[in-house]
């Protein structure tokens, strides 16, 4: 039993550092298209999405013909709503699971983990009282890879609805919305 453990272990720690493991530097566009509303007491209004951007690190471990890539960006996007803007900063570690193909492209498709950790409202003087601050959701999404660098296509939506409640004095907002993104990004591997 211990030669078949050993042989599996030796077997399988080969095939990894046979196969590689990547790291690299990530940057983007991310296109906001949430769907959420602002409520107030001067009535509701829905959301529109804007452009944001994110950074950070990847590392791709590929094996048996397929790769993990898990990830760590800093996000940054904006909802737009009649009364004024909600920016929103947020963590995200997205891991893909993906599949090369015709020697340059990828699919890739799995969970994404969020901590958003900032809401910062442009209207007045309002202090964000609450906000939900970890999402779960999931990406799909492929690209291109020429050498060193990435390029990636990807779509990501939230499970859930996040909300934020923001006060100034007796004036009360609140937020909804499901995150919905459609990322840009070229990533350049070490």
């Amino acid at each position: 039993m211990k030669k078949i453990l050993f042989t599996a272990l030796v077997a399988a720690s080969s095939l990894v550092s046979a196969q590689g493991i990547d790291f690299g530097a990530k940057a983007g566009v991310v296109f906001n298209a949430n769907d959420g509303f602002w409520e107030g007491m001067d009535g509701v209004s829905k959301a529109e999405g804007s452009t944001g951007f994110q950074l950070g690190a990847v590392l791709r471990a590929r094996f048996a013909g397929f790769y993990v890539q898990p990830e760590l960006l800093y996000t940054q996007t904006t909802n737009e709503y009649d009364k004024g803007k909600v920016k929103k900063k947020s963590m995200d570690i997205p891991v893909g699971v993906g599949k090369r193909f015709l020697g340059i492209a990828h699919a890739q498709i799995g969970p994404t983990f969020s901590y958003y950790f900032e809401d910062k409202l442009n209207v007045g003087n309002f202090v964000n009282a609450s906000q939900d601050q970890f999402g779960v959701g999931y990406h799909i999404g492929g690209g291109v890879q020429i050498k060193n660098l990435m390029f990636d296509l990807r779509y990501q939506k939230g499970f859930g609805k996040l909300t934020s409640e923001f006060v100034q004095g007796s004036s009360k907002y609140q937020t909804e919305n499901t995150p919905q993104n459609i990322n840009l990004s070229v990533t350049y591997l070490f």
